[in-house]
């Protein structure tokens, strides 16, 4: 009997932690996906031209850098 309240509580822990931590990847990738889109939007107003680098795909973590012409 306590051997099954064990793996209950167990489950349902580690249940718990797989969820918040998906639950906080997606938020990350979803704020940085915002994050990029304003960037690059704003680096087209100032008539310059994006680049951006995806470190990682699973977050969107990136490097960006919005270079102007020398025109």
């Amino acid at each position: 009997m306590k051997n099954n309240k064990f793996i209950i509580s167990f489950t349902l822990a580690f249940t718990g932690i797989l969820f918040t931590g998906s639950l906080l990847v997606a938020s990350a990738s979803y704020f940085n996906n915002k994050e990029i889109e304003i960037l690059t939007s704003q680096c087209y107003q100032n008539k310059g031209e994006p680049t951006l680098e995806i470190n990682n795909e699973l977050t969107n973590n990136y490097s960006f850098e919005c270079n102007k012409s020398q025109i």
